[in-house]
């Protein structure tokens, strides 16, 4: 099957193993992935679907959360790139380490290692306490999943696109970042038209608002026709009265 707008890629689905299946207190959660390229407009995705009522998980959070002040993770990440990665208040300097990975793969690949196993650990918790709620689906949003091997745990795997320009443009409004910082960050990651060839589910959201939260939708319904988990449980939310 072609992979297009809002329509699965295949229809073939892949076993249900790994740590995104597992059967908690009777009920069998499964965990899909949500990715992109910066810019792409995966969150905007992952706020309709959790207007729709589905759990969603997001690792940026998670590994914000890994690097708090006082944390073990904070303090791995301060003794490999040293203090000028700390604020005055003892807080992760983000724009300083920034200027540090984004100019050096090596040191990107030295701070996923350490903080990445911590995100994975929180990331287990937080899909431990959905499945206890007795939640049968819910989904991960990462902006690293294939890159990180993640595919192989939160499948099937959507990837929302978007054109280069569009994708700069909302960087920049967004972000603040000139050219040279939006191109750094786009090559930190891998080119799009390889995660979108590898993706079970497309999203183009290259138009309105609208179409996109369309599109999010009929992913949602086919995703929950093919694993039998009742779309109705998702309700769509009212829409907001009209002025007139």
């Amino acid at each position: 099957m072609e992979k297009h707008q809002g329509r699965a890629a295949s229809s073939a689905f892949p076993p249900a193993t790994g740590d995104a299946f597992a059967t908690l207190g009777g009920v069998a959660l499964r965990v899909f992935g949500l990715t992109g390229g910066i810019g792409s407009g995966k969150s905007v995705v992952a706020q309709r679907l959790r207007a729709r009522g589905l759990p969603v998980v997001n690792a940026d959070d998670l590994a914000r959360e890994a690097v708090a002040r006082g944390s073990a993770g904070l303090e791995a990440v301060a003794g490999y790139f040293g203090p000028e990665v700390l604020t005055a208040q003892g807080d992760l300097d983000r724009a300083a380490l920034g200027q540090i990975v984004f100019s050096d793969p090596e040191a990107r690949r030295m701070l996923d290692s350490l903080v990445h196993p911590i995100v994975r650990q929180l990331a287990a918790q937080r899909f431990q306490a959905i499945g206890e709620r007795g939640e049968p689906l819910a989904c991960y949003e990462v902006p690293l999943l294939f890159e990180g091997g993640l595919d192989r745990t939160y499948h099937p795997v959507l990837v929302v696109s978007a054109p280069l320009a569009l994708r700069q443009q909302r960087i920049a409004q967004r972000d603040g970042f000139g050219p040279e910082q939006i191109a750094a960050r786009i090559a930190a990651q891998m080119p799009l038209e390889e995660k979108v060839r590898r993706a079970d589910y497309v999203i183009d959201n290259a138009g309105t608002l609208a179409e996109l939260s369309e599109a999010t939708d009929a992913v949602l319904s086919a995703l929950c026709d093919q694993l039998a988990v009742p779309v109705a449980r998702y309700p769509r939310p009212e829409r907001p009265a009209s002025a007139d």
